[in-house]
């Protein structure tokens, strides 16, 4: 039984390096997502769940939050984020809009999700995502209208695999696409181990790992590689009451370090 499912996860990973994809052109948010340099497909959480829309069963009640994210220490290369999730029903409701940019140069994405738990292991997800892209001068704005789609099995009580794909309608449009595949193991309530890959149209295939382990009941810690492009990333968090604050870093040789803070409100448990 276990020499099959570990065939199943191998043949992922295999599946994610070979098939074209691209840099979505959704940027990543949430503090404890970079923490563990994004390999966070099958990771439950607010944020992960807009990196994998499949993690939106394992969301309960209501919940908001802010995220801000500078690439390379740079606030032309800021991003901004809002967030709601919505689980208060039979089918959970996630929606996001993100700010990339300055004022010569802007994206804005918006996006909503949900997902369905099919079976007591199988959840499937999916989000509708409208992109609009500004600049001055003479070129041109654009506007498009794509959807992603995710997936989580839970292989065992403590083993989760994860698949996740941007655009797979790039054949019919003028966006990239990518996909990630990763795994997690949760040794215990306070620490769980991920490997991922992820692939995008044009650049090579990334592989991420991270960790998160909570030290006591209110902090954690946080740390991975990815190595497309080669990053260390680190960070660490915080929760009191209905309240959870959140820090990210990665950090690069060449290009230096790009952060990550996120604020997340849980208004209904």
């Amino acid at each position: 039984m276990m020499l099959r499912w570990n065939a199943v996860v191998l043949l992922f990973f295999i599946s994610s390096y070979g098939m074209q994809a691209g840099e979505p052109l959704f940027v990543p948010h949430g503090a404890s997502a970079m923490g563990m340099a994004f390999s966070v497909t099958a990771v439950p959480g607010h944020w992960n769940s807009f990196n994998n829309q499949a993690l939106l069963t394992s969301a309960t009640g209501v919940s908001a939050s802010a995220a801000l994210e500078t690439r390379f220490m740079m606030a032309a290369l800021s991003s901004k984020a809002l967030s709601t999730i919505i689980a208060t029903g039979p089918v959970p409701i996630g929606a996001i809009v993100t700010h990339y940019g300055n004022g010569d140069y802007y994206r804005v994405f918006a996006g909503l999700g949900s997902a369905i738990n099919v079976s007591g292991k199988l959840s499937l997800g999916v989000q509708i995502d409208y992109i609009t892209e500004r600049s001055i001068g003479d070129y041109r704005d654009v506007t498009s209208l794509t959807f992603e789609t995710g997936m989580t099995f839970e292989l065992s009580p403590s083993f989760t695999m994860g698949v996740h794909i941007f655009n797979p309608m790039a054949p019919l449009n003028s966006l990239p696409s990518s996909i990630t595949a990763g795994v997690m193991w949760r040794s215990s309530d306070d620490l769980l181990v991920t490997l991922g890959s992820s692939k995008a149209t044009d650049e090579p295939l990334s592989i991420e790992c991270g960790m998160n382990w909570n030290i006591i009941e209110r902090i954690a810690l946080r740390a991975g590689y990815m190595s497309s492009p080669s990053c260390f990333a680190f960070g660490a968090g915080f929760r009191t009451g209905p309240l959870e604050t959140d820090a990210g870093f990665l950090i690069n040789s060449i290009t230096g370090i790009s952060s990550s803070l996120s604020l997340l409100w849980h208004i209904r448990r």
